[in-house]
Parts: structure tokens; sequence; C-alpha cells
């Protein structure tokens, strides 16, 4: 972990954080994020930290470079954020708050913080787009004992996956994901299930009947969504040793989203992440 801060020329600088997060944050085009408007802003002032702070002529109101960001009123240096992040995606499966809070040199309750947030907002990449092609579904109980919770997984052949928490395993409960999330007229590819026979409504749907030894047929098989829970549940036992369950779509969701970026180099997942969590909130009435 020592030469991450050396490659990214990152640790201690601030300077050049509050550059990189400038640069993703407004993309070329300042917008003022309490009335939405992009001309007659002009630069206010100019922090200590390096962060701008701009004043918009329409609605007489000043906003910095982390206003509407997941940044904004942070007291922890944005190097350290900068950092956090690459040691997020540079780690085998993911990364503990203990952990976390030992490499940046924080307190506990601080790294805890920092993932929450950024596991709650990566929640809402979850409802973008649909799936579509070859589906490979299924069910599984995440966490144990008393935090159990059953979640339906819905993964693309070479493509992205979609992880929800569900009541239960009844028709409803599994029709309803898909509808929302996987695009009418894909073949979906599940197991012997009868709760899944509602599928034929809206998709070409094939099953595999595990329970009698057949595991593929032709082109058909659940091997990649299986795969998926074998890392998901691998990464919360190891890891985290269990998750209680109003936390448990938030850590599935950023489990889903280093998944979905895996093909991409470090430096192209930090920026698409950066993108992310800097993204405008504009009040646009």
């Amino acid at each position: 972990m020592k030469n991450l801060a050396d490659k990214f020329k990152l640790a201690n600088n601030n300077m050049r954080a509050i550059k990189i997060i400038r640069k993703l944050h407004w993309k070329g085009k300042i917008a003022c994020p309490h009335c939405g408007c992009v001309n007659n802003i002009t630069t206010h002032s100019i922090m200590k930290s390096g962060t701008k702070r701009y004043f918009c002529s329409n609605c007489e109101k000043t906003f910095s470079d982390l206003t509407g960001t997941i940044f904004s009123k942070t007291k922890i240096p944005l190097w350290k954020w900068i950092y956090a992040l690459i040691i997020l995606f540079e780690s085998t499966g993911c990364i503990s708050a203990a952990e976390l809070s030992r490499s940046i040199q924080i307190s506990y309750p601080t790294a805890w913080n920092m993932l929450r947030r950024l596991r709650r907002i990566l929640s809402n990449e979850q409802y973008k787009g649909k799936l579509k092609g070859v589906i490979e579904s299924d069910e599984a109980w995440i966490s144990h004992k008393k935090n159990q919770q059953v979640v339906m997984g819905m993964v693309e052949r070479n493509g992205k996956v979609k992880i929800f928490p569900i009541i239960d395993r009844t028709e409803i409960s599994l029709y309803a994901p898909h509808l929302l999330h996987v695009k009418a007229g894909s073949m979906v590819c599940t197991d012997s299930l009868p709760s899944y026979n509602s599928l034929n409504i809206r998709y070409i749907h094939h099953a595999v009947n595990h329970s009698i030894g057949e595991f593929k047929r032709n082109h058909i098989w659940t091997n990649t969504i299986e795969s998926v829970w074998s890392q998901l549940k691998g990464i919360l036992r190891t890891i985290h040793h269990g998750v209680k369950h109003q936390y448990i779509f938030d850590y599935c969701s950023l489990f889903a989203f280093k998944y979905n970026i895996r093909k991409l180099s470090l430096e192209n997942k930090l920026a698409t992440l950066i993108n992310i969590l800097c993204q405008p909130r504009y009040c646009l009435y």
C-alpha cells in the first residue's frame, strides 16, 4: 500500500486532489447548485485548501467546488479521500473500516462513516439502466443468524450485475425485480424453483435442475451468478464478519459497483467513482 501514494502523487497533496475533483465535478462548465444557472458565475475567492468559491449573480449566493458532493463540509483532507478510494479498488475484495483507519490514519468512526456515505451513494447506481441479452438470476441468503436477508441477483453474461434485497422467495417477489431491471424479451436462466415460472410472461425463461445434478444444458446455466454469490459471501464472512439487516443493500451495492467496473484500469475506476461522487445536485425549479 505504501507505493500507492507515490504512484498517483496524491498523498499529502491537497492542492492536487482538489484539482482532480474540480475537473471531474464541473467538466469545464460551472453551474450553480442553488438555482442551476450556468451563466454569470464568477470566482469569489480561493481558500487555503485550494478550493474555489464562486458567486452566482442570478440567485446572489455563493458555492464552492465541493458544494452538493460527498466531500461537502468534510473535515477530512481531500487527499485522504482520494487515497481511501485508491485503497478500496486496490484491495482484492473489499476493505473494512478498521483497515481504512490504519491506512490513512483517521479514527475508526470516521473511517466507518466515510465507507457508509460511499456505499449509500453507490446504492443509487443500481437503479440506472436495465440488463439485457442473456441474464442469469438467482436468490441467496446473505449474512448470518438473525441478520439474514434474502437477496435477488441478476447478472448479464460478461456484463453487469444488480443485487437487491427481497421480502421472500414467492412468485411476486422474484418477478418484480426482473420487471424493473431486466429488459423485456431477454433470455433469463434460473434454477428450477417453481416461483420463477412467472418469468415466461415477459421473458424467454430457461431453467436447470440442480436437484438431479444438472448444472449446464447447452447455453443454459447459472454458474456466473453462483460465482457472484461466492465472492459476495466470502467478503461479508471474512472481512466484515456479517452485516446488520439495515445495511445489507448498501454493502451489496458497493460490491455490485466494483464488479461492474472490474475490467477498467485503476485510473479509470477512480475517475468513474469520483465522477459519481461529484455529480452536482441542481435545484431546477
